[in-house]
């Protein structure tokens, strides 16, 4: 089903995006598919960013350590989030998913325009156009074919990646092509093959926030690499990055008293923005009964402006997250500046470059704390990974990050946590490396492609 809805939703799309007019359509008599010719209908369906193409991905942000929901509220919560929740064997319940449909349908539009561009030869005058068309393509179709992996697929762990299962990685336009799942080592091969195409063809910067730049594949590069456990590339590409572009916001110019501290992005004063994406909104992480972890609140110290540009009060001790950098309610998960120090600190403290690590570290802080309070962190070889990572945890709290954090970690016993509910009295854990670490593939693709489900 998911295959033929998205060929409904391109033909609307493309209508609503480029008009009616009859002079740019190539109409095909024997298919039902309305498809563009020229470049500047291919980059208008790219930048389609309220549907799909910069949205991937939410429901992992309801199964993490982050948010905790009132015991004695969670059966009001909608099915699919009280089972997310609660880390339950069934989390969809026949229902589809649009964690899944979203992704799939920006690899859908990428995949469009790469078959469409196929077929133009460019001239002198078009070809940077063209260039930046297509490296874009390839990029969201290499984002979303990763925020999939890393929801209902397994870790990447290099010693099994080519026996476990991936995702269905569609490279076609065709809606009758049915993709297998292929294996976990083709999954994470085609995404780093479509961005290391995509970097030589994009302009190392670009004006608009939700178009790919060269600096937003190697930052997107840096975050694959890390998950991947490839710290010597994840160095590789932060440090390439912070090359290009390192500034970050001063948290001592933002406004406290707003509910929402942060600037909408597409104005363009928050300097730490370089690609815009958002994942999929969930009643749970934004519903004034959800709470943020206590000891990650207290985690921050007094002068640490990010405890009051993150958390608001809400009275007896419980605290609600409106820290997005989406300017809004919608949690953000694009590539900022923040994250790429972090994880050149955290490839530097994995290399015992403990000062290197720390000089990263308290760069991003000094941007953090109240002007003339912050005192620099010190840390020796032994304590130098610990302290990025918790600076780590509470950096990117809520940007999508966490469930890829606690999948890569748990596979390292000194840094491998359970998660834990009490729900009516009775204890759910969720330990280390368990099967429920990847979600369930939603029921009706399961019954279209006849693909194997991920066990629970």
């Amino acid at each position: 089903m998911m295959m033929k809805n998205l060929a409904s939703f391109v033909i609307f799309l493309l209508f609503v995006l480029l008009g009616c007019a009859p002079d740019y359509l190539d109409v095909k008599p024997n298919k039902a598919l309305v498809v563009p010719n020229q470049l500047h209908h291919f980059q208008a369906l790219l930048d389609a960013a309220s549907v799909a193409m910069n949205q991937g991905p939410g429901i992992q942000l309801t199964a993490t350590d982050e948010f905790y929901y009132p015991e004695e509220n969670i059966q009001d919560l909608p099915s699919v989030e009280r089972n997310s929740y609660m880390w339950a064997e069934n989390i969809f319940e026949g229902q589809g998913a649009y964690d899944w449909e979203y992704p799939y349908k920006a690899i859908f539009n990428a995949n469009i325009v790469l078959d469409g561009l196929a077929k133009i030869k460019p001239g002198p005058s078009s070809q940077q156009e063209w260039d930046h068309i297509y490296g874009s393509a390839l990029f969201y179709r290499a984002f979303s074919l990763y925020n999939l992996a890393e929801v209902f697929a397994a870790p990447y762990d290099q010693a099994t990646a080519a026996q476990l299962p991936g995702i269905p990685v569609r490279l076609s336009m065709d809606v009758n092509e049915i993709a297998g799942r292929g294996t976990l080592k083709q999954t994470y091969d085609r995404i780093i093959s479509d961005l290391t195409e995509a970097e030589k063809l994009l302009a190392p910067k670009v004006s608009y926030i939700n178009r790919p730049s060269g600096a937003a594949v190697k930052a997107l590069l840096a975050r694959i690499y890390l998950s991947m456990h490839r710290y010597d590339k994840a160095f590789e590409m932060s440090s390439a990055f912070l090359r290009i572009y390192d500034q970050l916001l001063d948290y001592n110019s933002l406004d406290t008293t707003t509910y929402v501290p942060f600037p909408e992005p597409f104005l363009r004063t928050n300097p730490e923005v370089i690609y815009y994406y958002l994942v999929t909104p969930y009643s749970l992480t934004s519903s004034p009964l959800t709470n943020v972890d206590t000891l990650i609140y207290r985690s921050y110290q007094p002068d640490d402006l990010r405890k009051s540009c993150f958390f608001v009060s809400r009275g007896n001790h419980v605290f609600s997250f409106r820290g997005s950098y989406s300017g809004e309610s919608t949690l953000f998960s694009g590539l900022l500046t923040d994250e790429i120090y972090l994880i050149r600190a955290e490839c530097y403290a994995r290399s015992k470059m403990t000062a290197q690590a720390l000089s990263d570290l308290n760069t991003l802080l000094k941007a953090r704390f109240k002007k003339g309070s912050f005192v620099a962190l010190q840390a020796t070889d032994q304590t130098i990974l610990d302290l990025v990572l918790t600076e780590r945890r509470k950096e990117l709290f809520a940007r999508g990050l966490r469930w890829s954090d606690l999948r890569r970690l748990n596979k390292e016993t000194e840094h491998a946590v359970t998660l834990t509910r009490i729900v009516k009295g009775s204890r759910h854990n969720l330990p280390p490396n368990h099967n429920r670490y990847v979600f369930p593939i939603p029921d009706d693709e399961i019954s279209l492609s006849g693909i194997d489900q991920n066990p629970r």
